[in-house]
This record gives structure tokens, C-alpha cells and sequence, in this order.
């Protein structure tokens, strides 16, 4: 009986990994492997940066100054004031005096009638000039003056959408090795399932739209009642199988400081499993069953070292294919985001993503009401 137990949980265990690595082969291999053609720079296409501010002065004194100065010829800032009590607005309008491409929204808005950055996106969308958006935070700073010109690569005339690639600043911690294998773990997910023709969620840090496309959908009306999802959602509604460019070069990464404390971040990864639950009834499945495998693997593999370790060398046996067309895949998508220094830490962090998902995963997902 006991053999018996110990074979099943060993073709468990197979099962897992061969689902999960068929993942790896035909949706995340497209990033990884992928070959960008080289881009196209079209000048001439006017952009609006939007960018939603609350309390955030210093943000906007260290970074907007680095947006001001891109190497662009036709683009304009819109900072959103999202009923600050700092002295943003001042800010604001002082360097309006010598900045003649910045402009402000002011909005004021009852703490009690929050709903989180989409008022302030919606009233800054509207302001906007151009057709094209292009979205980032207050606490980011792209990290050269051809970032506008990068994104612009994408804004194509058969594309409605482009995302782009956020990542946080280096630190010497766990914590921060940790979040920014997830930001990258994340962005290999959402690119390839964009090559895919699937596209799912885009990150707000750093993605572009158009104007004509935001009020073709009226906004943020179909989910204006979540407090969350200003990018995931809407870019999970709106995108198709041909209307979204993924632009990832260097010089299109924005750059933001992460969380420094476990429950900071604990916190900010729940809200976003909080959204997870309004995707797409398709994109929730592919999502949802490739993360239970990776729990199941772990747990199986678990099982049968407790009880079958006699039979170790099926067990490595699996383990090591698993690792290495992981590994590979892995690395080569690592290298185009360049974070490929930690790659050697890809076996612990797949370890982690099982506490990970279990933990925040579930918080997330059964929450019924998102608290900020």
C-alpha cells in the first residue's frame, strides 16, 4: 500500500512538472527566446505623461525634473494632485513658471469619497492633449533621457496599447533581492503571454494607451467599484489578440523604490491578488492552474522525500529536468531584463513562491473588500 502511495505521488509530482514546464516551453520561451526587431522611431508622435500624485513632493522633486528633460521633441507632463495635503500644487505651479511643457490637475477631492487613482487618472486623461498616454508614478524615474522615444517604438498605428517594464531599485537585503525577482517573475508572465497573442495585466509604473481607446470603454466604469486595478484591469479588459507592443530595451525601464519591510510589501502584493480575482474567467484559469502546480509540485515532492526517499533517484530524476528547462528559460528572460546576477538564486526563489502564493495568494484572493 505504502508503494503504492509513494508511486502515485511520484507521477503527481511528474504530472506537475511537465504541466508547469509546458508553460515554460510554449508561453514563457516566447519572451525569453524572443528577438525584438529593431525599433522604428516615429519623432513625430505628441505624448502626454500622466502621472497621479498624493503627498508625494519629494518623489516629484527628485524624478519629474528627470521626465522634464527627456530627449523627445513633442510631449507634455500632466501631474494629477490628488487632493494632497503637502505642498504639491505649490511645487507644481512654481515650476509651471519655467516649464512650459508641465500642467497640473487639481484635484479636490473628501477622504471619504476616495476610489483610489481613478478619478485622478480620469481627470488627467482628460486634460491630456495627445492621443497617446504614457503612465508612470511619482516615486519612479526613468532611468535614461530616451525613455519617452523607447515606449514611443511601440505607439504604432495598429497598436492601441504598450507596455513596458518597472523595476525597483537595488538594495543590500533579502527583502529587496526578493521583490525584484517577483517584479521580474511578473513582467516574464505579462510579456509572454502578450507574444501570445493574450495579453492579461499591464503594470502602471511604466505602460502606455490611447486616449480614444480609454473612453471607447467608458474609463474605468466597468470596474470603477474596486479601488484597485487602474492598470491591470483596465489593460485586462481593453487588450486583445493584436493591439498591444511590449517594449523592454534599457532605456525604456522606469525605476522605483521597493517596500523595506516584509509587511509593507506583504500588504501592496495582496492588493494585487486582490484584482487577480476580476480578470478574465480564461486568464484566471492559466494564471490560477500554473500557480496551484507549483504549489502541488513542492508538496508532492515533499511527500515522497518523507516517505519514499528510498526511491531517490526518480525523484531527482524529475526534479533535475524540471530545474534545468526551467533554469534555461529563466536566464534568458533574466538577461533581457537585466537581472540575470541572481539567477544563481532561481532554485530558492521558486522554493519561496510556494509560501509566497499560499500566504498572499490566498489573503488576496479572499478579501472581499480592498483596504488601503
Amino acid at each position: 500500500m505504502i508503494t503504492l502511495i509513494i508511486w502515485g505521488l511520484i507521477g503527481l509530482m511528474g504530472f506537475c512538472a511537465c504541466v508547469q514546464l509546458g508553460y515554460y516551453v510554449f508561453v514563457f520561451s516566447k519572451f525569453g527566446f524572443h528577438k525584438a526587431e529593431k525599433p522604428t522611431y516615429n519623432l513625430k508622435i505628441p505624448v502626454s505623461v500622466i502621472i497621479s500624485s498624493k503627498n508625494e513632493i519629494r518623489n516629484l522633486q527628485e524624478f519629474l525634473p528627470l521626465i522634464l528633460a527627456q530627449n523627445y521633441p513633442d510631449f507634455e507632463v500632466i501631474v494629477v494632485n490628488d487632493g494632497s495635503w503637502d505642498e504639491t500644487a505649490d511645487y507644481i505651479e512654481q515650476l509651471m513658471k519655467t516649464e512650459s511643457r508641465l500642467r497640473l490637475v487639481d484635484v479636490k477631492v473628501e477622504e471619504k469619497y476616495q476610489k483610489g487613482k481613478k478619478l485622478a487618472l480620469t481627470l488627467g486623461i482628460k486634460a491630456a492633449t495627445h492621443e497617446w498616454l504614457l503612465f508612470t508614478d511619482a516615486d519612479c524615474r526613468p532611468l535614461t533621457e530616451n525613455w519617452i522615444k523607447e515606449m514611443s517604438a511601440g505607439m504604432t498605428e495598429d497598436k492601441e496599447i504598450v507596455l513596458g517594464y518597472s523595476r525597483y531599485k537595488r538594495k543590500n537585503s533579502f527583502l529587496n533581492m526578493f521583490i525584484r525577482w517577483e517584479t521580474f517573475y511578473t513582467a516574464m508572465h505579462y510579456f509572454s503571454f502578450a507574444l501570445n497573442r493574450n495579453t492579461y495585466m499591464g503594470v502602471g509604473r511604466n505602460m502606455a494607451y490611447r486616449k480614444s481607446l480609454f473612453f471607447k470603454v467608458k474609463g474605468f466604469a466597468s470596474h470603477l467599484h474596486i479601488m484597485a486595478g487602474d492598470d491591470d484591469l483596465f489593460i485586462n479588459e481593453t487588450a486583445n489578440a493584436s493591439n498591444v507592443a511590449i517594449v523592454y530595451s534599457r532605456d525604456s525601464y522606469t525605476e522605483s523604490l521597493p517596500k523595506t519591510s516584509w509587511g509593507q510589501w506583504w500588504l501592496q502584493k495582496k492588493r494585487h491578488f486582490y484584482t487577480g480575482k476580476f480578470y478574465k474567467s480564461k486568464h484566471k484559469r492559466m494564471l490560477g492552474f500554473f500557480n496551484f502546480l507549483h504549489i502541488l509540485f513542492y508538496l508532492s515532492l515533499l511527500a515522497t522525500l518523507l516517505i519514499g526517499l528510498k526511491y531517490w533517484i526518480f525523484i531527482s530524476a524529475i526534479f533535475a529536468f524540471r530545474l534545468i528547462v526551467q533554469g534555461i528559460v529563466l536566464f534568458k528572460s533574466m538577461d533581457k531584463l537585466r537581472i540575470a546576477k541572481i539567477w544563481g538564486f532561481f532554485w530558492l526563489f521558486d522554493v519561496l513562491m510556494v509560501p509566497y502564493y499560499l500566504s498572499v495568494g490566498i489573503a488576496g484572493l479572499v478579501n472581499k473588500k480592498l483596504k488601503w
